[in-house]
């Protein structure tokens, strides 16, 4: 309904243009009537183009955050790949520590058993000795009387004896030094395993955190996503909205345009007339001549001297020019259009005087243009010269009244398709719409 509220507030004011002047409402009722409209719709083009420009920085904005979000996302997903191949790693490597240290407990738990087996033994060997006195059989030996025969006989058994005691004793030796270390290899293997546990446990921890993070972050992605989307067709609902007020705007431009042309043509066909007349006077008086005025119909406003350099016309501010007259591409729409006049940025309530004699032709409010104003300059260098002054936030000056170079006509404002205060100059050249910078 507003959208539809807003086309009609348009359709009615550019109906409202297309009246002759004379019946046209006079600005402060015009703008009352067209601003209640305006007041019942939230896109009307001003609004629209702010509305525009804010929906294009939300976009902007979704989408830099979207993009940090990704970002983020993507790093956290490439380091829970590292945690869990690392995970995967580690279990691998856990289950075969695990086995050797299975088979490094086997081994301490069979050297056990050899080494008992080997004191059992040596334990038998040493008994026997003990029982037989071997330990004193060489004494035994040299204090019994008998042939050599029995001594060699009795020192070869104790030497057999001692042999077998000794190689006992080696060999339990052996297996409590073969035991020994199978139980440090266990010992270390536990030491190892333990660490790897614990290696994997804090990985188990930091994989676990970064698949909450992981979760999170896509979480907050999908709804950036959803966000991002909702800002792009806000943004595209806004640029469409725009191309069509622009499109308006651009009626707009067109009427202005026939309308001015129309006075021409009537100043041109009074010309004419005036000097037919004055053709037929000089016939009459034959020998008397007479000066002919036929460059100017509209009174000083018709002057065709150029004052100076730049054919005499002055700014109508004294202010920085902001944005030029020609194409601009917008960044939203990628659109091109036509920036048709030379904006200067001032504050609101600074005076604007006419930038050259003339007489005050339109004074309207529009939609696009805020307060307007134009002064039709007449014939000034050969060319039927209109400037346009808009978004004021008001005028001093009426239709039909004749205006000074440098006099106060208004002050400007930021009504209508404005963000900030400025005044929009418009020149148009023979009833079409030039830049204003090119006649100074």
């Amino acid at each position: 309904m507003h959208a539809l509220v807003a086309v009609l507030a348009v359709t009615a004011l550019t109906a409202g243009l297309s009246l002759p002047q004379a019946v046209a409402d006079d600005l402060d009722d015009q703008k009352a009537r067209i601003e209640k409209q305006i007041q019942q719709s939230k896109k009307d083009l001003n609004e629209s183009s702010k509305d525009l420009n804010d929906k294009a920085a939300a976009l902007q904005a979704s989408q830099v955050k979207l993009s940090d979000a990704q970002a983020k996302l993507a790093q956290t997903q490439a380091e829970l790949a590292k945690a869990d191949a690392l995970d995967k790693q580690m279990a691998a490597k856990l289950v075969d520590a695990q086995a050797k240290l299975a088979a490094a407990a086997k081994a301490v738990a069979e050297g056990v058993v050899k080494l008992d087996e080997e004191r059992t033994q040596a334990r038998t060997v040493v008994q026997q000795q003990w029982q037989q006195r071997t330990n004193l059989l060489p004494v035994a030996v040299l204090a019994q009387a008998g042939s050599t025969r029995d001594f060699q006989t009795r020192l070869q058994w104790s030497t057999t004896m001692f042999d077998a005691s000794e190689a006992r004793i080696a060999a339990l030796e052996t297996a409590q030094r073969d035991l020994n270390a199978k139980r440090q290899a266990q010992s270390a293997l536990e030491i190892q395993v333990a660490a790897d546990r614990k290696a994997a446990a804090e990985n188990l921890k930091t994989k676990q955190a970064l698949e909450a993070q992981a979760q999170q972050q896509a979480n907050e992605v999908a709804a950036l996503v959803k966000a991002n989307e909702e800002a792009k067709a806000a943004a595209q609902q806004a640029a469409a909205e725009d191309q069509k007020q622009y499109e308006k705007l651009v009626a707009d431009r067109v009427a202005v345009e026939g309308r001015i042309k129309a006075r021409i043509a009537a100043q041109k066909k009074a010309a004419a007339e005036k000097a037919a007349a004055e053709a037929a006077a000089r016939k009459k008086a034959r020998n008397k001549q007479s000066q002919s005025n036929s460059g100017s119909s509209r009174g000083s406003g018709g002057r065709s001297d150029s004052g100076g350099a730049h054919h005499g016309f002055i700014f109508p501010v004294n202010g920085p020019i902001t944005s030029p007259y020609g194409m601009r591409l917008h960044p939203v729409t990628h659109v091109w259009k036509l920036h048709d006049g030379t904006d200067f940025g001032v504050g609101c309530g600074t005076p604007i005087r006419a930038a050259y004699s003339g007489v005050v032709e339109e004074r309207y409010f529009n939609v696009a243009w805020g307060n307007r104003l134009i002064i039709d300059h007449g014939k000034v260098d050969g060319h039927y010269v209109s400037t346009a002054y808009n978004h004021a936030t008001r005028y001093v000056v009426g239709v039909g009244q004749h205006v000074s170079k440098g006099q106060v006509i208004g002050y400007v404002g930021t009504t209508g398709y404005s963000t900030g205060c400025h005044l929009h100059l418009n020149l148009y050249l023979d009833g079409n719409v030039s830049n204003p910078m090119s006649w100074y």
